[in-house]
């Protein structure tokens, strides 16, 4: 995970200098030809701001998860309250659940959440089943209908769940703070085509930082995946 954005660090700080260098021999024949310092702004401020934005829809999209998560855990455990020897005392309903359960963390937890499995879909099918024959049993119908939604809720939110799976940030955001942080590194180049000894400071200042802010943000671009992944929780049924 972290050697993506060393590469890109580096390729970074080599493009700005070998632009440089290029920019430092036409300042030497003809100084006017180069940007003055105050250029740097225009294309460092659009990648700053290219940036903040991948970040705020990083960040919207974790929080998303975390609520998704919650929501899912929740449904479950009302649901499972529902079932307990001192309500329903639905066995079977209990039963379901827990298979449930087992099913999405050992399969769409474990793939990123990416695609629905078929194991997880025939967990939902028996709590259905179960569902329907708690309502021909002739239990209240308030209590019917109020596991239904609960059973609606926990569909919805693993819906939502593998759709913030599978969609994540868009990818041209990233493509386009890769390309603006090139970029970025030529015009801190071409502003020091005087100095170049002070340019490859400033060039390598500036792929550290980029390098570095990039991983941070991609540590948390898959909010299923990686250190700081969204968990299902604890669920105790």
């Amino acid at each position: 995970m972290t050697l993506p954005f060393i590469v890109v660090g580096a390729v970074a700080f080599f493009l700005g200098t070998a632009f440089l260098a290029v920019f430092a021999r036409q300042a030497a024949g003809n100084p006017l030809t180069m940007p003055v310092a105050a250029f740097v702004g225009t294309i460092t401020t659009a990648w700053a701001l290219s940036l903040g934005f991948t970040a705020a829809d990083v960040w919207s999209v974790n929080s998303r998860a975390s609520q998704v998560a919650s929501e899912e855990r929740s449904s479950m455990m009302r649901l499972a309250g529902m079932a307990k020897p001192e309500a329903l005392a639905s066995t079977e309903l209990l039963a379901g659940l827990k298979a449930y359960k087992d099913a999405v963390v050992s399969a769409e937890w474990q793939n990123g959440n990416r695609a629905p499995e078929l194991v997880v879909e025939q967990a939902l099918q028996s709590i259905r089943l179960v569902l329907i024959g708690l309502a021909k049993a002739g239990h209240p119908d308030p209590v019917i209908a109020q596991m239904v939604q609960d059973f609606d809720e926990l569909q919805d939110a693993r819906n939502s769940r593998l759709a913030i799976g599978t969609s994540s940030v868009n990818q041209l955001k990233w493509y386009l703070v890769l390309f603006l942080t090139m970029l970025s590194a030529i015009v801190v180049g071409a502003v020091h085509a005087d100095r170049p000894h002070a340019g490859r400071k400033a060039i390598l200042i500036f792929a550290v930082t980029a390098g570095v802010s990039l991983w941070i943000l991609a540590l948390h671009a898959n909010p299923y995946v990686g250190v700081a992944q969204v968990t299902l929780g604890d669920v105790r049924l």
